[in-house]
């Protein structure tokens, strides 16, 4: 151990005094490096909604940064803050302050501590509440008079987003509530997130739209609410639950527990948490831990840990805040279901949008009941933070309880003569060199005669969501575009029935059904011509909107960006469809296909 570091050990044992010496360098070093490395991962989760790293490894990297702060105040002082909880505001909107400051939860990860908090904490007769900890972005909704004036982001705890107009459409969020007595004033406290089962959804569209799917429900949120568009914020499914409020007035209107608030946010009309459990006593406490840790399995919303919260809101008010948040509850965080194996290799794969997607393929290992052979590494930039390399030994989780994810290497393990991933320059399909604008973290291929994105776009074309041309496997896709025979999605319906069957063998009864299936598409309708064409960022939401507004393919492709904005459809998915049109190769495909298969 570094000799900085056990003088800290040692000054921390006996407290430090009001002048402490100037830190040795490695001590400086660390702490610019801690600061660093924190506001990165805060720009990530706060403003991006992507965790890079466990809750409890960047917990511990705040508690290293605090003790040095605290053995060096006067560094301390020169450097910035220890971060408390993150800043979520995007700079998209003008901000608000809130009435009363919207602080964070302080975090334990053990049954030990679980227990201290509890009997720290004195709740009395009233004993606790144990609620679901939804993992979305945190809201604060002030109403006046039954009406809601104000909706906040968190932001930095002081003010937030003012995003009010954005977020009225939520279904189940009331523009008033369903009282006749309401309070004057009342600040509630809830969270934004996306249900599991719309999260399937929007990934699923995302993928069909040719984007990268979202890591996590957390991140479908964080990107949802970067939309600032309405309309666009209802396709991506956000819901609120309200769990806790802020200023209330007349303050003695205010519940007296935090049952007795759930009840009334129930009266109102509003989404109050649903499975919340009362305790009396740190045993009860954790067997309500345990049996909500065991339904997690089957819940709806997106939960990563609970809450325990004193239920007397007196005791609440006697025990007040701290720096980082209430003195009457705490979360604890469930740990994501982690396995460790070994990194075999990075695939690199292109899309049907060119969209470049690195995969971790991993010796297989059981994960959550499940056996994972493959994890996503989102981009470049993540392998890099990660400095993968093949050979190594790496930790694999369930990121949201969902997508199988690589989320650490342990460097200690790794074999001599590894050396690091270099992202490919060039499509690996095709040999084109790859494209990184400015605005995106993705890399892309710029050829759209990149085999890999035309076998994509013809897979994407025969999906039971678009033409459902079943028996067109990726097997058949790959022999077509060897032999020639499809160089556009219009070839597809040139093709005959010899066509539809692998090399060296004779058609049957697959094949004829195949056939019978692309003549029946021809007549599909028109959102799905629209989705078939894998306009980059038109999903089949999009599609079905656009479709609704039009008659013909060719009537798209004329259309401006005004005109498509009138179907309903957000500013992005218009700008795609004109600049998709734009491209006379895809206005020559479009008067193809009405000439061989539209109607």
């Amino acid at each position: 151990m570094q000799l900085w570091v056990l003088g800290l050990a040692a000054m921390l044992g006996r407290g430090v005094g009001a002048a402490e010496p100037a830190p040795p360098a490695e001590a400086r070093a660390r702490m610019e490096d801690l600061r660093a490395e924190i506001g990165r991962l805060d720009e990530a989760y706060f403003r991006r909604g992507d965790a890079e790293t466990s809750d409890s490894v960047y917990d511990g990297l705040k508690r290293e940064l605090t003790a040095l702060e605290r053995v060096y105040p006067d560094w301390a002082a020169r450097g910035a803050a220890v971060p408390g909880f993150g800043d979520d505001r995007s700079g998209l909107f003008r901000t608000a302050r809130h009435l009363v400051p919207m602080t964070g939860l302080d975090k334990v990860y053990t049954e030990a501590d679980l227990r201290i908090f509890v009997a720290g904490a004195h709740a009395g007769p009233g004993g606790f509440v144990i609620e679901p900890k939804v993992d979305g972005i945190a809201l604060s909704l002030t109403y006046e008079r039954g009406r809601l004036v104000r909706a906040i982001t968190r932001g930095d705890g002081l003010e937030g987003d003012e995003v009010t107009d954005l977020v009225r459409g939520i279904p189940g969020l009331r523009r008033e509530l369903a009282t006749a007595t309401p309070p004057a004033l009342v600040e509630l406290r809830g969270e934004m997130h996306v249900p599991l089962a719309v999260f399937a959804r929007v990934n699923r569209e995302r993928v069909m739209a040719g984007e990268a799917a979202f890591s996590s429900p957390r991140s479908a949120a964080a990107g949802a609410l970067r939309q600032t568009d309405p309309q666009q914020l209802a396709l991506r499914g956000l819901a609120v639950v309200i769990h806790g409020f802020g200023a209330w007035e007349p303050a003695a209107t205010a519940p007296a527990s935090q049952r007795d608030f759930q009840e009334r946010v129930r009266r109102w009309g509003l989404p109050a948490l649903e499975g919340a459990r009362p305790a009396v006593d740190a045993n009860a406490v954790w067997r309500a831990v345990e049996e909500m840790g065991r339904e997690r399995a089957q819940a709806k919303l997106p939960t990563d840990g609970v809450v325990v919260k004193i239920d007397a809101v007196a005791r609440q008010r006697e025990l007040g805040t701290s720096a980082t948040g209430p003195r009457w509850a705490v979360a604890f965080k469930f740990t994501p279901p982690r396995a460790e194996t070994r990194l075999l290799g990075i695939e690199v794969q292109v899309g049907r949008t060119g969209l470049l997607t690195p995969v971790a393929v991993l010796d297989p290992v059981e994960l959550a009941g499940a056996v994972v052979t493959r994890a996503t590494l989102h981009n470049a930039d993540e392998i890099a933070r990660l400095d993968a390399r093949i050979g190594d030994t790496v930790e694999v989780e369930r990121a949201g309880e969902v997508i199988p994810v690589m989320v650490e290497v342990i460097v200690a393990r790794r074999p001599a003569g590894t050396v690091p991933f270099v992202f490919p320059a060039r499509c690996p399909a095709c040999g084109v060199l790859v494209e990184h604008r400015k605005d995106e973290v993705a890399r892309r291929c710029p050829n759209e005669d990149c085999p890999a994105q035309l076998a994509g776009r013809i897979g994407h074309l025969a999906s039971r969501d678009v033409l459902d041309l079943r028996g067109m496997g990726p097997a058949l896709i790959e022999s077509l575009i060897v032999r020639g025979k499809v160089r556009t999605i219009a070839d597809v319906f040139r093709l005959q029935v010899d066509d539809l069957v692998l090399p060296g063998r004779r058609p049957g009864v697959a094949a004829e059904d195949l056939s019978r299936a692309i003549a029946a598409a021809r007549g599909a309708e028109l959102r799905r011509w629209i989705l078939a064409l894998s306009i980059p960022g038109v999903g089949e939401a999009a599609s079905s909107k656009i479709a609704a507004g039009f008659k013909a393919l060719s009537s798209v492709a004329a259309a401006d960006e005004a005109v498509l904005r009138a179907t309903g459809i957000g500013e992005a998915p218009a700008r795609a469809v004109v600049e998709y049109f734009a491209a006379p190769r895809h206005r020559s495909l479009v008067r193809e296909l009405e000439i061989f298969v539209a109607r």
